[in-house]
């Protein structure tokens, strides 16, 4: 089996989506191969921010892949990431799982009520490929045949749905989102006592 990386991002409070300076999340790469995890590289994304391309090309470059899994296009809110772009630029194939089809009028007008940028987000989205049904799931492949795709998913999907490198990738952010919510109580609590 090849380098694997599964992307995910760390989850918000959801309120700080609506605050004039949001704060950055965890955005995590998994790098899975032979069925255990070979790495784990962090890097920090802006809630609805722009920035999720870079970031991942940046993980990508420090240590390269033979291809990735995201489970999605959107970070952090609206933080899109180009997996378009990002195929172009490294040649590396990648496959977005889906576990429902996405509903794209939703979609496209909260981006063009709440983005002065919404074109540009709508255009990263609109590049994707024809979204495709496999068993219980929806992928779409970019620079990867659908049949192959359809092989790698069925030989990583130990657990559940999900590929396992991005459902390593989403319990590590859970966890990380956890912890954060559990040190804000205490910090909260421990204001209130002083």
């Amino acid at each position: 089996m090849k380098l694997v990386v599964g992307i995910d991002d760390g989850g918000f409070i959801p309120l700080l989506k609506f605050s004039k300076h949001k704060p950055r999340i965890p955005l995590v790469a998994v790098y899975y191969k032979n069925y255990r995890i070979i790495d784990v590289i962090f890097r920090s994304i802006k809630i609805d921010g722009l920035d999720g391309t870079n970031k991942l090309l940046s993980i990508i470059n420090r240590k390269r892949p033979d291809l990735i899994l995201s489970q999605g296009v959107t970070f952090g809110g609206f933080n899109i990431i180009d997996f378009v772009e990002v195929n172009k630029l490294t040649g590396i194939p990648v496959i977005v799982i889906l576990d429902r089809l996405p509903n794209f009028e939703r979609i496209f007008t909260a981006i063009n009520k709440h983005f002065k940028d919404a074109n540009k987000r709508i255009t990263i989205i609109k590049k994707l490929p024809k979204i495709i049904k496999f068993k219980d799931i929806y992928y779409e492949n970019i620079g990867i045949e659908p049949l192959k795709a359809e092989k790698i998913i069925g030989n990583l999907t130990i657990f559940g749905k999900i590929p396992e490198p991005i459902r390593l990738a989403h319990l590590i952010c859970r966890s990380i989102f956890n912890l954060n919510k559990i040190l804000e109580l205490e910090y909260q609590s421990f204001k209130i006592k002083i």
